[in-house]
C-alpha cells in the first residue's frame, strides 16, 4: 500500500489525499519567488542609478569662462568673465567661480581667448613693462587717437606723421614709419583736449617714440585683435 501511494496516481486512477493541494501551492511559491527576484533587480538598478547621479553631481564644477579675447596685461573687467558649470575635465586647469569677484581689476597674465576656461595663474600680477620693453607716455591731441573703448592690452601701431600744426607735406627719414606698441592705460587730459596714453614699446624704439611724441608726430591706429 505504501509503495502504491508513493506514485503520483493510485491504482484505481485517483490521486492520493493532499496531492492536489501540493500541486496548487507549488505554482504560488514559484510566482512569489519570481516577484521577489524582480523587486531585487529593480532595487539594484535603482541603487546603481543613485550612485551614478551622485557621481555626476560630485563632478560638476562651477568655473570661470572667458567671454572676450583678453591680451596679456589687460585689466580684467566684470563683463570679461562668466560662470559656467562643467564636469570633470582631466588635465585642464580651471579656476573656481567663487574666485571671480577677486579677478576683476587685475591684469591678464597671459593672452586669454574668448570661450576658453580661465586657467589657474591666468590672472594676476604682471610685470609692466615686460622684459625687453619700455613704457612711454604720449599726449595725443584730438584726431590722433582711436575713438571708442580701446582696452588696455590692445595691440596698436604708432604711425609717424608730419609735426602737429606744421607743414602736412613735411617728410624726413621717420615719416610714415610704423612702430608696434601695446596699450597699458589711457585717460583724458585735464584740459579735455587730448588723451594721455601709456604704451609699451620695444626698448630700441622707446627713445624715438618719446622724441616724436614730444613734437606731436605720433598717431595711433588699432588693427583687429588676434
Amino acid at each position: 500500500m505504501s509503495n502504491t501511494l508513493a506514485t503520483t496516481t493510485l491504482a484505481n486512477g485517483q490521486q492520493p489525499p493532499g496531492a492536489a493541494s501540493v500541486q496548487r501551492v507549488a505554482p504560488k511559491l514559484r510566482r512569489r519567488r519570481t516577484h521577489l527576484l524582480g523587486i531585487a533587480a529593480l532595487l539594484i538598478v535603482a541603487g546603481l542609478a543613485a550612485v551614478f547621479i551622485v557621481q555626476q553631481l560630485q563632478t560638476q564644477n562651477r568655473v570661470i569662462q572667458v567671454r572676450a579675447d583678453i591680451p596679456r596685461g589687460a585689466v580684467i573687467k566684470a563683463s570679461d568673465l562668466a560662470e559656467v558649470t562643467v564636469g570633470a575635465i582631466p588635465g585642464v586647469s580651471t579656476v573656481s567661480a567663487e574666485q571671480m569677484p577677486g579677478m576683476v581689476g587685475k591684469r591678464a597674465a597671459i593672452d586669454l581667448a574668448k570661450g576658453s576656461l580661465l586657467p589657474a595663474g591666468g590672472v594676476g600680477s604682471v610685470a609692466i613693462p615686460a622684459a625687453g620693453q619700455t613704457l612711454v607716455g604720449i599726449r595725443l591731441d584730438q584726431g590722433r587717437m582711436v575713438m571708442g573703448d580701446v582696452t588696455p592690452g590692445s595691440r596698436l601701431r604708432l604711425i609717424v606723421t608730419a609735426p602737429q600744426g606744421g607743414d602736412p607735406s613735411f617728410k624726413d627719414g621717420n615719416s610714415a614709419r610704423q612702430i608696434g606698441a601695446v596699450l597699458v592705460d589711457s585717460s583724458p587730459a585735464l584740459d579735455g583736449a587730448a588723451t594721455l596714453v601709456n604704451v609699451q614699446v620695444g626698448q630700441r624704439d622707446a627713445a624715438l617714440v618719446a622724441q616724436l611724441a614730444a613734437t606731436g608726430r605720433i598717431a595711433i591706429v588699432q588693427d583687429p585683435q588676434r
